[in-house]
């Protein structure tokens, strides 16, 4: 017994001293550990540069889209300047300098579609270059970025002062000139647009204002309400609206037709046009008066001083959808 006893004893000696090798497992282990390591820096920095490169394109693809919207409602609209003012803003809106235009569409009448892509300077066909992705299989990618743009007359949008003018002092592009508050004999007359013969108001008219803000907010679909304040006055709380808006374009209210009586009167607003503001003549706001070669005037010539011109506004407050009167407005869209 002692003897079996001392046998089993150092067998489990044996036993128990025994070391196993497993470093081939840890090389194991620790491989598939780098691969995954390197596969999350791979979506880690490769995603977000594909996605910083994405974000420039999109950039350069909407400010293409709003420059050549902004060309054709001018009428400067070819192919060969749409693509040099794509390139140009794909360009300068890429931090390297190197992106390039995919195609320049016009979906439909008034609609540009512009779709920007990677121009990497390796030369690989316009595809991103990724710093870690490689390792995955995944050497490149391209990237695109696509923005439409739209353009027209306004249909709706903010009066910055409150006045509609009449079609017949609507000269686009002509020279300057008084427009004459409505009753005033400096004023040029307007004849009678209207089936029913009545008489519109020569020079402009208050658009109702009832929260005193110097403003309106006037839509070609909706008859515009008449100020039931008559007269030349001019609103105290257009001061400084009217100083702010000096020497600038506004777009202002259109109307074709007039009716009612009194505080429920309306007018029928045609469309928007753009007139630069050079001067004006109220009581206790003179401002320019009659300096400007050929706006003199007659009478008392109460009123505003400049003249219509073609312009283009970026202003979102301002819905397409008009008639063309030399002003449009240019947007992004879907």
């Amino acid at each position: 017994m002692r003897w079996l006893t001392g046998a089993i004893g150092r067998r489990a000696r044996l036993v128990v001293g025994v070391k196993r090798d497993e470093t081939g497992a840890v090389a194991i282990v620790l491989a598939v550990i780098m691969v995954a390591l390197i596969g999350a820096t791979a979506l880690t920095l490769d995603v977000g540069a594909l996605y910083a490169e994405r974000q420039q394109l999109q950039n350069g693809a909407d400010a293409a889209a709003l420059a050549i919207a902004e060309d054709c409602a001018k009428g400067a609209c070819s192919p060969l300047s749409n693509t040099a003012t794509a390139n140009t803003f794909a360009n300068s809106n890429a931090n390297d300098g190197a992106a390039g235009v995919n195609s320049i569409t016009f979906p439909t009448p008034g609609v540009v579609q512009v779709t920007t892509k990677t121009r990497a300077s390796s030369g690989n066909g316009g595809l991103l270059a990724l710093s870690f992705a490689p390792v995955l299989g995944i050497p490149n990618r391209a990237v695109t970025a696509t923005a439409k743009a739209a353009w027209g007359g306004p249909a709706s949008g903010p009066a910055v002062l409150p006045l509609a003018f009449a079609p017949c002092n609507f000269l686009l592009n002509g020279p300057i000139q008084v427009l004459s508050m409505h009753g005033d004999s400096g004023g040029t007359p307007c004849s009678s647009v209207s089936p029913s013969g009545q008489l519109l108001p020569g020079g402009f008219g208050w658009l109702a204002d009832p929260g005193r803000t110097c403003s309106a907010q006037v839509d070609v679909a909706n008859n515009a309400p008449i100020s039931g304040r008559t007269g030349i006055s001019w609103p105290s709380e257009c001061d400084s609206a009217l100083n702010f808006i000096a020497n600038k374009t506004v777009l202002l209210p259109i109307y074709s037709d007039l009716g009612g009586n009194g505080n429920g009167s309306w007018y029928v607003i045609k469309g928007w046009a753009a007139f630069t503001l050079l001067g004006w003549n109220f009581p206790g706001n003179r401002y320019n008066n009659n300096t400007y070669a050929g706006a003199k005037c007659s009478g008392t010539c109460k009123g505003i001083i400049g003249k219509f011109v073609g312009f283009v506004t970026l202003d979102d407050r301002f819905t397409r959808g008009g008639p063309n009167l030399g002003a449009a407005v240019v947007t992004l869209t879907q």
